[in-house]
Order: C-alpha cells, then sequence, then structure tokens
C-alpha cells in the first residue's frame, strides 16, 4: 500500500528517511491535453546517495524538492545491478533477460549473429560456463518512445544511452525524433573536450552535467507548446570521478556522522546533478508547464563500490548490501521518485514493489495511449499505486543476472523478491556445482546479514518455483558446469610452450621454451594506474614481459606491454610493474622467460597505484 508511515518504512528498509508530509492523493484533472513526460534517468546512484534514504554527507536538496512534489517509492528496482540491461528494460518493458542483455557491453562492436551467446567455454576457476550479453538492442523492438511518436507526441532524448555502438541502433532510430545521445559508458571526459562521437565539444572546461541540463533546458523552452516525452539520462556520476573544484572542496573538510561515504569527488558529482534538477523544475514552473509534466526520476542501478577514488570507494550503500554489479540490495535497490500534478500530491510515500520494466506500460497508461495487440510486457502499470493509493497486483519481481563480475565478487546468480522475502540463487555455488540458495527476509535484515535458506527449505521451495518460471517464461540463458574447472590454478591458464601445476602452495612453471607465459581473466574490472607485483624464482633464461588487456584493446599485443629484468638464478625474487588501463581491465599475461627450464610463482598480486590489494593469487595443490 502507499502512503505507509514513517515509522513502517523505517522498519521495512532499515534506514532513516527525511521527513515528508503524507496528504492525501488526489483526483486527476481533465485538461484534455495530453501529459507531458519528462524521464530522468541517474547513472549509478545508490539508494543511499541522496538525504532522503539517510545519507548525512550528500547534499541533495533538489531531489528532495522533487520528493516534496511527489511519491517517493522505497521498494523500487532496476532490473539489473547494471547500467545497459535497466536502459533497455525502460525502454522496452521486458525483463533483461528475455532481451539477452544482460551486461554493460552495448558499446562494444555487435557480436557475429552466428555465434550462439551461451559460451563455449570459460577459464579453469570458474565452476560455470555462462553466457555472454547481446550489445544493443534490437530495433525490432517497438520501444516506448515508438509509441509515443506514432501517438503524436514530440520525443527526445539527452545524455547517456549505451544501447548499441553503431548508428543504426542509436535513440534516432529508436523512436526519438530529437537525439543527443551518446552510446559511451561513461564520458570520456566530464570536461570540454568530451571526446563524445556524436555530442560536440562546448566551451573549454564545460563541465558535462551542466552541458546536457543546458540542452534540456533548450529543449523544453522549444516545446513548451507542444506535448512531449523527453528522456534526459545523465552522465553523472559514473566514472571518470571528475568534478568542479570550487565544489569539492567543501566536502574536504566534511565528516560523515554514520563513518561511512567519505568521498568529496563523488560528493560534488552529486550535487553536481542535483543542481540540475533544481534548474530544471525552475524552468518548468517558469514556462508555466510544471503542471502539465510527469517527471520520473530513477538511477540505473545501485552506487559504486568497487573503484577507487583518491584512496577510498566511490561511495557507501550502507546498510544495504553491496552496490553496483553485485545481485546483493546495494546492486539494484535504488532512488525512484515520480510526479505526476493533479493526481499524486506531494510528499506521499509507498513502499509497493517497483521495477524498471513497469515504467514503459505505465508511461502509456498516463498518457492515455493504448497499447498494440500483440504488446506484451514483463513490466505492470504501477498507475493503481501512484493514482489510488492501492496494492499492485503482482506476484513478484526479478533480477537475472548470470555472471562472474571479479571486482563486485559477484556469482551468477537470479533473484525473485516477493512481499518482504528475497532468495538468490547462486549457479553452481551448491554441492557438485548445483545451485545454491540465500534466503533473506528484507523486512527485518535489510543488509541481507542473516540467511535463512538452511532454516526455511520450504519458503526455499516454494520461491525457487517462481524463478523457474521467470526463467522459463523469459528464456534466460541460464549458466552451465564447465568441464574445464580447476579451481587450485584460480584462473591461470599456460600457452602452449609450457604446462602449469600446483605444488606445495607454489604455482609451477614447466617451460619446453619458444614462449611460454600463463594470463588470467579473473581481474577485477579496474580502470587507472596498477601494479602487478609477484614473488618468482626460475632457473629458464630470457627476459620479462607483461601484458594487459582491456575493454579497449581486449586482445594482448606491444601496445600493452612492458618489458622487465629477470634474473634466473634459482632463489626467490620479488618483481613489480606498473602500467596503465585507459578502460576496464580484462586479463593479465605474465611471460617469465624463453627457454626451457622450471618455474615457480609463490604468489600474484594485483594493486592499485596507491597499494590497496585489487587481486591476490594464493596457490592450493591440486587434488
Amino acid at each position: 500500500m502507499c502512503s505507509i508511515s514513517r515509522r513502517a518504512f523505517v522498519k521495512a528498509a532499515g534506514m532513516t528517511i527525511a521527513s515528508l508530509a503524507v496528504p492525501s492523493l488526489v483526483c486527476a484533472r481533465d485538461t484534455g491535453k495530453r501529459p507531458n513526460i519528462l524521464f530522468i534517468l541517474a547513472d549509478d546512484m545508490g539508494l543511499i546517495d541522496t538525504t532522503l534514504f539517510g545519507s548525512k554527507y550528500y547534499e541533495t536538496p533538489n531531489i528532495e524538492r522533487l520528493a516534496s512534489r511527489g511519491m517517493l517509492f522505497t521498494n523500487a528496482y532496476s532490473a539489473s545491478p547494471l547500467c545497459s540491461p535497466t536502459r533497455a528494460s525502460v525502454l522496452t518493458g521486458k525483463s533483461p533477460a528475455r532481451l539477452k542483455i544482460t551486461t554493460p557491453a552495448c558499446h562494444l562492436p555487435p557480436l557475429d549473429p552466428k555465434i550462439p551467446l551461451m559460451a563455449a567455454r570459460a577459464a579453469a576457476d570458474k565452476k560455470m560456463i555462462t553466457p555472454q550479453s547481446r550489445r544493443f538492442l534490437p530495433t525490432e523492438e517497438y520501444t516506448v518512445a515508438e509509441a509515443f511518436a506514432d501517438a503524436g507526441y514530440k520525443t527526445g532524448f539527452i545524455g547517456k544511452w549505451h544501447l548499441g555502438r553503431n548508428e543504426e541502433y542509436w535513440p534516432r532510430n529508436q523512436g526519438f525524433d530529437y537525439d543527443l545521445g551518446a552510446p559511451n559508458p561513461g564520458p570520456p571526459s566530464y570536461f570540454s573536450p568530451y571526446r563524445f562521437q556524436t555530442i560536440p565539444d562546448g566551451p573549454e572546461g564545460e563541465y558535462i552535467t551542466d552541458r546536457v541540463t543546458d540542452e534540456t533546458l533548450k529543449y523544453l523552452q522549444e516545446h513548451r507548446d507542444e506535448t512531449f516525452m523527453l528522456c534526459l539520462w545523465h552522465f553523472a556520476v559514473h566514472a571518470p570521478f571528475q568534478a568542479k573544484e570550487d565544489i569539492t572542496k567543501k566536502y574536504r573538510s566534511r565528516t560523515d556522522p554514520r563513518g561511512r561515504q567519505d568521498c568529496p569527488i563523488m560528493a560534488s558529482m552529486l550535487q553536481s546533478m542535483d543542481e540540475s534538477i533544481g534548474r530544471i523544475l525552475d524552468k518548468l514552473d517558469e514556462l508555466k508547464i510544471a503542471d502539465d509534466t510527469i517527471i520520473i526520476f530513477m538511477s540505473d542501478n545501485g552506487g559504486n563500490m568497487y573503484n577507487e577514488v583518491e584512496g577510498t570507494t566511490p561511495t557507501n550503500n550502507f546498510p544495504l548490501r553491496g552496490g553496483k554489479g553485485n545481485i546483493y540490495e546495494g546492486g539494484s535497490h535504488v532512488p525512484c521518485i515520480i510526479i505526476w500534478p493533479g493526481v499524486v500530491r506531494g510528499g506521499t510515500k509507498c513502499d509497493e514493489l517497483i521495477s524498471s520494466v513497469d515504467f514503459y506500460p505505465t508511461m502509456l497508461e498516463m498518457a492515455g495511449i493504448r497499447t498494440k495487440s500483440n504488446q506484451s510486457f514483463d513490466g505492470i502499470s504501477i498507475v493503481p499505486a501512484l493514482a489510488k493509493g492501492a496494492s499492485l497486483k503482482r506476484q513478484a519481481i526479478f533480477c537475472h543476472f548470470p555472471h562472474y563480475v571479479p571486482a563486485t565478487n559477484n556469482l551468477p546468480s537470479t533473484y525473485v523478491r516477493k512481499g518482504h522475502w528475497k532468495l538468490i540463487r547462486f549457479y553452481g555455488e551448491g554441492p557438485d556445482r548445483s545451485n545454491g540458495y540465500e534466503l533473506y527476509n528484507l523486512l527485518e535484515d535489510v543488509g541481507e546479514e542473516n540467511d535463512l535458506a538452511q532454516k526455511l527449505p520450504g519458503k526455499v521451495a516454494e520461491l525457487d518455483k517462481l524463478i523457474d518460471g521467470f526463467l522459463a517464461d523469459t528464456g534466460a540463458i541460464i549458466p552451465i558446469k564447465n568441464p574445464a574447472y580447476a579451481p587450485n590454478l584460480r584462473g591461470w591458464a599456460p600457452s602452449k610452450d609450457c604446462t602449469i601445476s600446483t605444488k606445495g602452495g607454489l604455482l609451477v612453471l614447466d617451460s619446453i621454451g619458444g614462449d611460454p607465459h600463463i594470463r588470467c581473466a579473473n581481474v577485477p574490472g579496474q580502470r587507472g594506474s596498477m601494479v602487478i607485483h609477484f614473488r618468482m624464482r626460475s632457473n629458464a633464461e630470457g627476459g620479462g614481459q607483461f601484458f594487459w588487456a582491456d575493454a579497449r584493446q581486449r586482445n594482448f599485443g606491444p601496445n600493452q606491454r612492458i618489458s622487465f629484468d629477470i634474473i634466473h638464478d634459482g632463489k626467490w625474487r620479488e618483481y613489480s610493474v606498473s602500467f596503465e588501463a585507459r578502460a576496464a581491465l580484462k586479463a593479465i599475461r605474465i611471460d617469465p622467460g624463453d627457454a626451457p627450464g622450471a618455474i615457480e610463482f609463490d604468489w600474484i598480486k594485483l594493486k592499485t597505484k596507491t597499494g590497496k590489494t585489487l587481486k591476490s593469487w594464493e596457490m592450493e595443490d591440486n587434488e
């Protein structure tokens, strides 16, 4: 039910919320004109990244203004803990599992359609073989923009698209008659020159958050006398972590009384986005179209807790567990506010379960647009909750995230949330690599600390049947057992000129000469300055080389190679190689010489430039 009490919400969410009045809902006005719709999507903004849900470090007064004008949803979820899948769900009303867009790979070249999305193999440290993700939103999908355009609306898109690298998949070919979108996962730079392919650079030093806001205000000015559906999908607060220093400096001396959030750059980026929202609200008021404009505000996934910014994480999602790229609550439980003038009075709250798949059917009903006869959604219209404060007739919401994400410690998984119960199915984590399960009562345990799966097998079975039904209905690609699984090698694989094994807690490389090396894809998706450290002894010969591959250059090559000297005297020595990954790290490789011989590694560690350990490989003996 909607308009719950503050006490009930705090009990349900396990967190504080800014005081908001809860007046009764009012009836919709019959103006004879369809409403405008403005959809503002934040990027990587977590639930606790706003004062509405308990932050004592950030400042978000204009997001509070949004809430004062509309309905705050306390149980809103992105359909994925990563961006492209969620964006696709908004535009289609369909689950990422059905669309086969389950990772944010939509800035990469499309995959060969002849190659199945289910991978043929996996690294030796992976229990399961997991699918690849489609890298674009198919133009065959009838998007919400196309539906509104067909209904006579002007449709505009500004900001981060990330649903197809090639022009055929850009907003202009997916129903938007105005397109100032970028296919990038994040801005190459927050300050002009931005180096976008599709958004012209502004004056030197212009900030991209301000730029997309200026373009939005211009759009509103030019279309004030028309009916429009406009998407402003911010780049903020996605990496790279760059902010205005005049704002950042005020947070450098600030401390969070909760002792959780402490990144001045993130605080500054959030403030810039919050100021954008304030400017937009002011413009709608100035143009006297605020009463004719529905506003939807949401984030595409939870807050980033795996990158490093000035020695700390970008944000902290406590009391939620995990964050962006992770199946726990911090990954997909996000802020959401909907303003619907004449229908929802400001300051109302709702604890009904909603998902990003719901927005398409909801917006159609808000605008009085009928669905096509053959059209179906995985989401539902949440108009009953908005217009009447009624409970939604839905059984559950789902998230299918069948991927290993080393940077966030995520395992391939699917979750279902029904009421206050949440069941997570982990593929390959049970006995003999069967499914493993974790069960949480989020009413009592919002931090997902008390796993009840062993205590309540009946509830696990009940919810697991719902997962089965969801996977079957959507045609989801499900991980399968990896026949090459060899856990003791920790993801390291040999070249054809050597063999590797573990013995006495060491990784042993036996070289026959030529091009012996070891490589590993079990690395965090970090970008920036890093150092590979390892302790090694060798009785072979030749110089050493270190290679890395990233999201820009996915194969090992001379442009991402560093040579280093090796002393082959059979004694233990430590080596360090510094390198710079310009995009998310995908794999690393160590070439410890080019001659026959035995080479042993005691340990291998990947660290940031400041010394934080990102990944450590400690070896165990083969069984």
